[in-house]
């Protein structure tokens, strides 16, 4: 790997460490609307934690591969398309999740529970940024 594609993939790693904390926060909210008795018979409230689940997995194999390419000089070709898999399961997740999360909604009427709704929303935006962001460093790496 060149010096230059060694700045651009720890742009990449950094962003993604950026990105690491609201990940969390999104699958802790998750969690805490899953296991509530008020709100864990909504129809779809598995498949929504399994997408939920998906886009962060995502963001850990992105990690996972960065880490490896730094650590050893097998950087090849799979280990490449392996980042951008992992990417685009985060992407393709976060909308399903979205998707899910409004049908799951419209079966909830607690209104603490709404509240939690609303927070995942904001968390689900901040999601977005993030992902268009890493996307952009990702492409720098991959080009």
């Amino acid at each position: 790997m060149t010096n230059e594609e060694r700045t651009a993939l720890l742009d990449w790693w950094n962003t993604m460490e950026k990105a690491k904390p609201m990940v969390r926060r999104l699958m802790s909210l998750i969690t805490e609307l899953r296991v509530d008795p008020k709100t864990s018979h909504a129809d779809g409230m598995i498949l929504f934690y399994r997408a939920a689940s998906e886009v962060s997995y995502g963001y850990a194999g992105v990690r996972g591969c960065i880490r490896r390419a730094f650590s050893n000089d097998e950087y090849r070709e799979f280990l490449r398309m392996n980042m951008v898999m992992c990417h685009s399961f985060a992407e393709r997740f976060s909308v399903d999740t979205k998707i899910l999360l409004e049908r799951v909604a419209k079966q909830i009427t607690d209104p603490g529970s709404l509240i939690l709704v609303q927070k995942i929303r904001e968390t689900l935006s901040e999601n977005d940024v993030m992902l268009k962001e890493i996307r952009l460093k990702a492409d720098n790496f991959l080009k």
